[in-house]
């Protein structure tokens, strides 16, 4: 399965913060009992505040007089009911809400609760323009109160009234910032720890897409060079007439021959991506740049089958020579000695550059000579050139002809995936791969690093 990734929240700010997203906005009762409780604490301190300024001191309706006592508790009651009613209405108009219910707070002491409730809520939007009006009008609301509306003693002086009002709106400022602080590191955490889930989910997804392409990478390169000789050979019993009895059990032990071994490194190969999987190795990790790598590869050597590399040159290029591809190789002295030290992975990528240029030869120019050439020096790159003239009717980049058919007559496929592969492959290298045909001949030429 591919992970499918979620597209990436927008950044936080400010005016977000206290507002939850939509992937962890709770449910609808979550919602309501959120409101309810948060309402029900802010009506009773206000009913509390309420009993305490008016009927705390029989002192309060004597100096006020009964009508106007009376007046006020009404009054009271009145604005701060509507101070209360208005504050679940604060997160769809937080100024709004917090500016009204301060101010009515001056003249009501039920809606105080309100009015430390909006106060509070404002802050968590830590928004600074907002919470300096707010807390003007709160403070200015407390002293115009308590010096206009009760009347109260001039007893306490007026700067003391408002460093005090001034301290308390300051707290609940406070404790809003906290509180949206809070939240704003949750909701942030929250974001790093599903950012982190999809990044894993990608790696994952794209670490299995690597598997598969390694894995159809080599079953390519090990199936294709078998299995062309195979359709060859079988090809020559089909179409050439005359054909002796021992001419006839020869080709067909050729056949069975090149079944037999490509159905061997078929399993050596699942055999080696079997323990890549379990080990995180590969047939085409690079075990000479990593010390820890090579001990992983040594301790499972015994279980592991080798992987064909430029030692195995020879083999090849005789299996190609016996199924009528004339075959010269080129490799200067300083090469040859200097490709004992070449490294495991680069020698297994050069032998699997020359297979699949033989193969392809094979396959759109049959019976045509093919010159394999080796030069580099340790320390700089390793050329793999493999080149063979194209028939009399090729015309494409790989060989084939115009017409889409190969050497020998038959119809076979147009360029598929074996030189795109051996593209990736120098590429994974660190190297480079390029396809020439000019002149009626097709040329391969590999570069790939040759490290001391």
């Amino acid at each position: 399965m591919t992970a499918t990734a979620r597209p990436a929240s927008p950044p936080l700010s400010p005016a977000d913060v206290g507002r939850p997203v939509d992937d962890d906005r709770p449910g609808a009762a979550a919602r309501l009992w959120s409101e309810t409780w948060r309402w029900v604490v802010a009506a009773v301190v206000g009913l509390l505040l309420f009993v305490v300024v008016w009927f705390s001191d029989p002192a309060v309706s004597e100096d006020l007089g009964e009508p106007r006592f009376t007046l006020l508790v009404l009054l009271d009651l009145v604005l701060g009911s509507a101070a209360l009613v208005l504050v679940p209405f604060r997160r769809h108009a937080p100024l709004v809400v917090a500016l009204v219910a301060v101010a009515l707070c001056g003249a009501s002491a039920l809606g105080i609760g309100a009015a430390v409730l909006a106060t509070v809520s404002l802050a968590t939007r830590r928004r600074p323009v907002e919470i300096g009006l707010v807390s003007v009008v709160f403070v200015g609301a407390s002293v115009l109160g308590d010096r206009i509306v009760t009347q109260a003693s001039a007893a306490t002086p007026l700067w003391q009234l408002v460093a005090v009002s001034a301290l308390v709106v300051a707290l609940l400022v406070a404790v809003g910032l906290y509180v949206g602080g809070r939240r704003e590191l949750l909701r942030s955490l929250r974001e790093r720890a599903r950012l982190a889930e999809e990044e894993q989910s990608l790696r994952l997804a794209q670490a299995r897409d690597h598997e598969r392409t390694r894995i159809a990478r080599e079953m390519h390169d090990v199936l294709a060079h078998r299995l062309s000789l195979v359709a060859l050979h079988a090809g020559a019993l089909e179409y050439r007439e005359g054909l002796g009895e021992a001419e006839t059990r020869a080709t067909a032990g050729v056949i069975r021959d090149n079944a037999r071994a490509a159905l061997t490194e078929l399993r050596e190969v699942l055999g080696v991506l079997r323990d890549g999987a379990r080990g995180g190795d590969g047939p085409d990790a690079d075990h000479d740049a990593d010390p820890d790598s090579d001990v992983a590869a040594a301790a499972s050597a015994a279980a592991v089958p080798p992987q064909p590399t430029l030692a195995g040159l020879d083999g090849l290029l005789d299996e190609a020579r016996a199924a009528g591809s004339p075959v010269t190789l080129r490799v200067d002295d300083d090469t040859r000695r200097g490709l004992e030290a070449l490294p495991t992975s680069t020698s297994r990528h050069a032998f699997r550059v020359v297979q699949e240029c033989l193969t392809n030869a094979r396959r759109h120019a049959p019976g045509q000579p093919v010159t394999v050439g080796l030069s580099g020096r340790p320390g700089r790159e390793l050329r793999v050139r493999v080149e063979n003239p194209t028939t009399s009717t090729a015309g494409g980049a790989d060989g084939l002809g115009s017409d889409g058919l190969g050497g020998d007559g038959l119809r076979v496929p147009g360029r598929g995936h074996g030189l795109t592969g051996l593209e990736e492959r120098a590429r994974l290298a660190g190297g480079s791969l390029t396809v020439e045909h000019a002149d009626g001949r097709f040329t391969v030429e590999a570069r790939l690093p040759w490290t001391r």
